[in-house]
C-alpha cells in the first residue's frame, strides 16, 4: 500500500513513550541525515510500533510504501512478491512532490521509505532474502523501517536471523520495570478517566492499544 501524504492528525504528542525511548525517537526525526537506512522497531504487539513507523516514514520521506506480511500470506503469496514491489518502486522516478500542493516533500531526506510490518512472520529464507535489497536500495535515497512483534519467549534473537539483525539498527518499544511509573503518570495526565489499577495493568502488559480502547469506552 502506498502511504501519499502525512497523517497531519498524528505528533510526538500522540505518544506515550518513556524519556529515553522518546529522545532516541525524536534525535532521529530532527536529525535524518544521521538516521540508519535499515531501522527494525520491536516488541509487545499494541505499544505503538507500528503506527509510529508510518508517522516518523511520513516526516522524513517523500514516499511512504507500507506493506503488511499477513496480507500477503493471506493473499496466497509469498513475501518474495514485497520484495518484487519494491525492487520495481524504487526504479521509478517519483513524481509525486512536483504535484502542485506537494512542494513541501521537495526538502524530504528520502525518496521512498519502505515499511514491511508483521516481519516475524517471515521465514527465515524470506527474512534473508531482504539482504542484498535492504543494502543496495537503501544507497539510493530510500529507508528501510521493518516492524515485528516479540515477547519474553518469541525474543528479537529468535524472531530475527543474524544476518538480518546485522543489518539492522534495532529499537526496542517494550518498557524497562524501571519506566513503568514514569509512563503510568503520563497515561493518568491524558486519560484521566481510565481507573489506576487498569493503567498500571496495562502499562505493566505493554498494551497500550487496549489502554487507548478502555480510554475511547469510558470516554
Amino acid at each position: 500500500m502506498f502511504l501519499q501524504e502525512e497523517n497531519k492528525k498524528l505528533s510526538m504528542d500522540n505518544f506515550i513513550f518513556p524519556e529515553k525511548l522518546r529522545s532516541k525517537l525524536q534525535f532521529l526525526i530532527d536529525n535524518p541525515e544521521k538516521m540508519p537506512r535499515v531501522l527494525c522497531f520491536y516488541g509487545n504487539p499494541g505499544n505503538g510500533k507500528t503506527t509510529f513507523a508510518k508517522y516518523i516514514a511520513s516526516k522524513i520521506s517523500k514516499e511512504v510504501h507500507y506493506y503488511d506480511s499477513n496480507s500477503f500470506k493471506m493473499d496466497g503469496t509469498s513475501s518474495s512478491a514485497i520484495l518484487k514491489s519494491i525492487n520495481e518502486s524504487y526504479r521509478t522516478v517519483s513524481i509525486y512532490e512536483f504535484v502542485e500542493g506537494n512542494e513541501h516533500l521537495k526538502d524530504r531526506s528520502f525518496n521512498r521509505a519502505f515499511i514491511i510490518d508483521e516481519f516475524h512472520n517471515s521465514s527465515n529464507q524470506t527474512q534473508d532474502g531482504y539482504k542484498i535489497a535492504v543494502e543496495e536500495i537503501s544507497k539510493t535515497g530510500s529507508i528501510f523501517i521493518f516492524v515485528l512483534n516479540t515477547d519474553e519467549k518469541e525474543t528479537y534473537e529468535k524472531r530475527v536471523t543474524p544476518a538480518m539483525r546485522s543489518r539492522f539498527y534495532d529499537i526496542k518499544f517494550d518498557l524497562e520495570d524501571y519506566q513503568i511509573n514514569e509512563v503510568c503518570e503520563l497515561v493518568k495526565k491524558k486519560y484521566p478517566q481510565v481507573p489506576n489499577e487498569t493503567v498500571r495493568e496495562l502499562v505493566t502488559a505493554n498494551d497500550m492499544r487496549r489502554l487507548m480502547t478502555e480510554a475511547k469506552i469510558l470516554g
